[in-house]
């Protein structure tokens, strides 16, 4: 038994989920509306196309009398002069037509495109406000395809989807009002075709959507093991995992194949149920519609006006069972799209947080400069606390347990222990990229979840065990956290960064384009650029994940100098594993098992670890 509230159900979030994505087109309604009187205008030329032949036929080739009006045209029934204007309102009822579809077809393209711009807009912000966790448990190649491929659904929903139904249902109802108007039963059977065509619509349009879902979802698994592979070219050479990753692949690239295969045989089912019910219309009304000229019941010019209707009728109908196969396969787009948008924050700012101020010229957050905005700012100075603070990304799976320290402003903290024992996490709650399940992180006494998650991150300079550099000049990428950076500034903090010398080596200098594609540059020169990002920033906290891990003798040393210097005056965090690392620093925090279980001066820890 059909369960009818259910599938009324389905029906309203469907409807909901279509009307949500048109709302993108929302701020070009004017544009629609002139896109709506074109349509109307084309339809109307294309309708008066049949018209100059049946009057041709009817009164200039045969013998039927000109109407009164049609006289007007030929004054004293001159044959030649009237078939002269018919053929030349011919030509301009063709032009006509084509200008207005080439008019209405070019602002519905741009009006899609702008709705498009709108949902990856849309898009790209989401993925910049969700949190580290988000991405952490999303694929790239996933959310790529979604930005990507799927956002396409809006434009499709829009052009082949709105506007098409618009033209059909037009198109449909006046040329049926004509038809109705020159032979009654014919037109009957026309529309008769109309229920079985909707009944096409209704049996495959639910398997076509699921199917596209599921191929969706195929295609973009493929697009994720592509972007892993990529990733990971060098360890799956040094592994030999070629053969075996080949392998992977292929099974993937098989499903997605079975999964489109499917899809397609549905929608070439739907398309077979479509033309038999054309084939049946087309027999019924030709067979009736020709007993009806024999009996003279029509006219040659009336008949000839109906067939090119009854040709031009296919279309729309054509149209409108390929808006149902449109809008459900565009609709599986829409709704992975939606996923993301619809994604909630796990990291969200409280109302009326509080500024976080600095001394520091450079820090560059929002509210420099703000007389004492309500609620009450909090000076910021770099005295940091970490208050019985338990975290688990998963729940009842703490990564953290009951952590606590403090730190004073100038001071380093370096943070040691075996591998996942949680000292990335714990920087990780810093800059509130995560929030605590339990305890505090407090900034001068105030919780972080009280301050502005701008403002916060602004005050905070993060260089990470595996350097990032993005597409742009070797300047531009120094100047990532201060665009506005004077190039006396940049090259002041690659002096700083000992990454002056080799900057200057480069083919352009600090005009160097480096990234993807482009200078490529060794692990230590990179990570020297970032140290030169965080010296411009001149954050009063910095937080170090391992910065030299990864580094040879000659670029660690290189490396350390510089981060003697930045850590300098600020209150710094350093996740270290290296004895030449901790040496520097005023105290050392050891983690084992998420647990503080020491902590002292680097000269106490590293005796009882001796003894």
């Amino acid at each position: 038994m059909l369960d009818f509230r259910r599938i009324k159900g389905q029906h309203r979030v469907r409807m909901k989920r279509l009307l949500r994505a048109l709302s993108f087109f929302r701020d070009d309604t004017p544009r629609i509306v002139v896109v709506g009187v074109l349509l109307l205008a084309s339809i109307g030329a294309s309708l008066l196309k049949p018209w100059p032949l049946a009057l041709i036929v009817d009164h200039v080739i045969g013998s039927k009398p000109q109407p009164s009006w049609l006289r007007h045209l030929a004054p004293g029934e001159n044959k030649v002069a009237l078939l002269t204007t018919l053929a030349i309102f011919t030509l301009a009822l063709h032009f006509g037509q084509g200008a207005l579809s080439a008019a209405q077809n070019f602002l519905s393209i741009k009006i899609g495109l702008q709705g498009l711009r709108r949902v990856r807009n849309a898009v790209f912000c989401s993925l910049q406000r969700l949190s580290l966790r988000f991405h952490q448990k999303s694929q790239t190649g996933d959310l790529i395809y979604r930005a990507s491929w799927d956002t396409y659904s809006f434009q499709t929903l829009f052009q082949q989807g709105l506007i098409s139904l618009l033209t059909a249902l037009l198109s449909l109802v006046l040329m049926l009002a004509i038809m109705w108007k020159l032979n009654h039963s014919l037109a009957l059977v026309a529309t008769g075709l109309v229920p079985l065509l909707l009944f096409s619509i209704k049996v495959f349009g639910k398997r076509m959507r699921d199917r596209g879902v599921a191929a969706q979802q195929a295609d973009s698994q493929v697009l994720s093991l592509v972007e892993q592979n990529i990733s990971a070219h060098q360890l799956i050479q040094s592994y030999t995992r070629e053969q075996m990753e080949e392998e992977t692949f292929l099974k993937q690239t098989e499903v997605a194949q079975t999964k489109r295969l499917s899809q397609h045989g549905w929608e070439l089912l739907y398309w077979l149920g479509i033309s038999v019910v054309f084939a049946v219309g087309t027999a019924a009304i030709l067979w009736l519609g020709s007993r009806q000229v024999m009996e003279g019941k029509l006219t040659i010019g009336e008949l000839l006006v109906f067939v090119a209707y009854l040709a031009q009728l296919y279309d729309p109908l054509n149209q409108l069972s390929h808006v149902g196969a449109t809008v459900s396969t565009a609709g599986a787009g829409t709704q992975r799209v939606f996923e993301i948008l619809d994604s909630c924050e796990n990291v969200k700012e409280v109302p009326n947080a509080r500024p976080l101020l600095s001394n520091r010229a450079n820090l560059g957050n929002p509210a420099s400069g703000v007389e004492a905005p309500a609620p009450r700012p909090v000076i910021l100075e770099g005295n940091l606390e970490f208050n019985s603070v338990s975290f688990g990304y998963e729940p009842n799976k703490p990564v953290l347990r009951e952590v606590t320290f403090s730190v004073r402003s100038g001071e380093s903290l370096a943070i040691i222990g075996p591998s996942g024992s949680g000292k990335t996490t714990l920087l990780n709650l810093v800059p509130r990229f995560f929030d605590v399940t339990s305890g505090s992180v407090r900034l001068e006494g105030v919780d972080v979840r009280e301050l502005r998650v701008k403002d916060l991150r602004a005050s905070i300079a993060l260089v990470l065990q595996e350097p990032v550099l993005v597409p742009g000049t070797v300047a531009e990428n120094i100047a990532f956290a201060r665009p506005d950076a004077s190039q006396e500034q940049i090259t002041a903090a690659a002096h700083s960064a000992n990454a002056h010398d080799f900057v200057l080596k480069l083919p352009q200098g600090y005009n160097t384009p480096i990234g993807e594609g482009a200078a490529m540059l060794s692990l230590g020169e990179r990570q020297r650029l970032n140290l030169a990002r965080a010296f411009l920033k001149d954050a009063p906290i910095l937080l170090l994940d391992e910065p030299t891990s990864a580094l040879d003798d000659e670029n660690e040393n290189l490396v350390m100098a510089s981060l003697t210097r930045l850590m300098k005056g600020r209150t710094t965090l350093i996740v270290a594993h290296r004895l030449t690392t901790i040496e520097n620093v005023h105290r050392v925090l050891v983690l084992q098992d998420g647990r503080v279980v020491r902590l002292g001066t680097p000269e106490e820890v590293l005796a009882k670890r001796l003894g």
